[in-house]
């Protein structure tokens, strides 16, 4: 009888199973002094050694490996997913980028490795802004994916990674006509009709995403939530009957992925709502909620910390020198600001509809300078390292950014509503810059968040009373900035008077901004550009009171989150107060 072979690597195994990677580090390199070759174990070693801190000498290892191994190796896709795995969470994608630059120089093979450049330039990219950005790095990733050739294994892959890129760039039509085409050349994978009826309703093509995702449903009805939440959200009476079932089966599997969980829950909640079961579709949305919570916990405690030290640094500012450049002939920002689902995106549109003004939208390029000039961190912590010289580079960096969006137009509006966080970062960077903050009834703004299926969901919103904080975290930050706001550079925006009184509102702000009226800004939805925004439905209408009270039927439910309504503080706070300057841009 034939004695099974010991496992040399047992004990490394189960020192990992036990989350011991220090030690598992330690072993794993004994066991490589006498066999150097077994790559598996180089593979585990450079992983522990990542869990457990050692981080120069995983990255040494992984190097080696990706340098040595064919590209044939069985351990070659497993050396470069960690080696990506590093590079995501240690935001070094330049190791892996010049690795893979550094074998394609000499590769006879060179589909995978192109497919591995485009990819890690996307990922740095995204790393820095999960948003629509000016980023010419990606006309390279493009290229380099546009040069694998049909016959190639990579080939598809190649083309789903183009089409990401290009959704990413809100390039709808190059999106739609790549993975079109992979769908008619493989009708069954189910994966990129998903993808392509993502793409569709991103882009507000209610027909065909709904007609996408009613294809999807009847080729496999429980294959994901994702076709039945569009529905839900870009035309719920096109629902299937049987919908409430088949999503009740899923939120009943034991071991259904949970933003599969959230998406379900979500798609349930609508069909109840378009019903007029109040309670139950709420139900279903605090469902919803759970299961995320349960995906991507929140500190919030941490986050209420950092709102309070943002007020206290906008209570302390320090007075810059001028730091603007004698050259800044392009295009100048506007900034719209607020909590999501506040009015944003009606604001922009009705500016972008004018003829001097470009609507870039939900642009990540503010985001990114801060990042490029003082680093990755929390917002207060890259606040505190904006000194006049780092002010300058942003700035530069973002009218660069602006004049690549529209060279011909005298202002590029950014509609970011998290830069409320970032509001004394912009008056440090662009004094001269008009802010638009822009606020609803409290309830209207939160209930709004909390039944709206975000992409990527608010995770303050989770729990109604941690949202509540949150809310009134915001409602003090906003009190500092515009108490600290001695030139008039806030022009505080309330929805309900421009929806109640549009031209008259719109023309006030747009004179905040240094703009003249024109008859066309109130025609904005008669402009072909999409707004990629959870609002997109209603952006393609003329102005209206429909969403002004919706809250309402949610109000019975909602719990602590009521108590915003009955503060006096929020409720005080809730008066929209014009800016006493008019124009603060020329």
């Amino acid at each position: 009888m034939t004695q099974s072979q010991k496992d040399i690597a047992l004990e490394m195994k189960q020192a990992m199973s036990a989350g011991q990677f220090d030690r598992a580090a330690v072993i794993g390199a004994k066991i490589l002094r006498f066999h150097s070759k077994r790559t598996d174990i180089q593979i585990m070693t450079a992983v522990s050694e990542l869990q457990g801190g050692s981080v120069e000498n995983a990255v040494r290892r992984l190097k080696n490996l990706f340098n040595s191994l064919p590209l044939t190796d069985r351990y070659f896709g497993p050396v470069a997913q960690n080696f990506m795995q590093y590079a995501y969470h240690s935001n070094d994608f330049s190791s892996f980028e010049s690795a893979i630059r550094k074998r394609l120089r000499t590769a006879m093979q060179k589909d995978r490795l192109r497919y591995m450049l485009a990819d890690v330039i996307f990922q740095r990219q995204l790393s820095k802004s999960p948003g629509l950005c000016f980023a010419p790095a990606l006309s390279e990733a493009i290229d380099v994916l546009n040069a694998i050739p049909g016959t190639s294994e990579t080939f598809d892959e190649a083309q789903m990674l183009l089409a990401r890129i290009y959704l990413y760039q809100e390039k709808y039509i190059q999106t739609f006509s790549v993975l079109e085409a992979i769908v008619a050349r493989k009708p069954d994978r189910l994966s990129i009709r998903m993808l392509l009826a993502s793409s569709y309703a991103m882009a507000g093509e209610v027909e065909r995403a709904v007609s996408e995702s009613l294809e999807i449903i009847r080729r496999k009805p429980s294959a994901s939530a994702q076709p039945y939440l569009i529905i839900s959200f870009m035309r719920p009476q096109s629902m299937p009957d049987n919908a409430a079932g088949l999503l009740d089966a899923m939120l009943d599997k034991p071991d259904l992925a949970k933003m599969e969980h959230y998406k379900a829950a979500f798609a349930r909640a609508k069909i109840e709502e378009l019903k007029g079961n109040m309670k139950e579709a709420f139900d279903f949305y605090k469902l919803g909620h759970r299961a995320h919570r349960t995906e991507r916990p929140f500190d919030m405690p941490r986050e209420l910390s950092e709102l309070e030290r943002l007020r206290e640094m906008v209570r302390s500012a320090p007075v810059f020198e001028d730091v603007s450049s004698e050259n800044e002939n392009g295009p100048r920002p506007i900034f719209i600001v607020g909590m999501p689902r506040s009015g944003t995106t009606l604001t922009e549109r009705i500016l972008g509809a004018h003829p001097d003004v470009y609507a870039a939208g939900e642009i990540g390029d503010f985001t990114k300078a801060v990042i490029d000039v003082v680093g990755p961190d929390q917002t207060s912590e890259q606040l505190a390292r904006i000194d006049a010289k780092a002010a300058k580079k942003i700035r530069q960096q973002y009218l660069a950014a602006l004049e690549a969006y529209a060279p011909d137009r005298r202002f590029v509006t950014n509609k970011t509503p998290a830069n409320f966080l970032r509001i004394e970062m912009i008056r440090r960077v662009f004094p001269d810059a008009p802010i638009i903050h822009t606020h609803r009834h409290p309830l209207a703004t939160c209930l709004s968040i909390y039944t709206t299926p975000f992409s990527m969901p608010m995770r303050y919103s989770d729990d109604l009373a941690e949202f509540a904080d949150y809310y009134r975290g915001y409602v003090d930050l906003m009190n500092t900035c515009m108490e600290a706001d001695q030139h008039g550079q806030i022009y505080d925006l309330s929805y309900e008077d421009l929806v109640s009184d549009a031209e008259a509102v719109a023309q006030d702000y747009l004179a905040h901004c240094g703009l003249d009226w024109h008859p066309a800004c109130l025609e904005f939805y008669r402009a072909g550009k999409v707004a990629a925004t959870a609002s997109m439905i209603q952006v393609r209408r003329p102005i209206n009171q429909d969403s002004v009270e919706k809250w309402q039927r949610f109000e019975p439910f909602i719990g602590p989150l009521a108590s915003l309504a009955d503060d006096p503080y929020v409720q005080q706070w809730c008066a929209a107060r014009k800016s006493s300057r008019r124009a603060v841009a020329a």
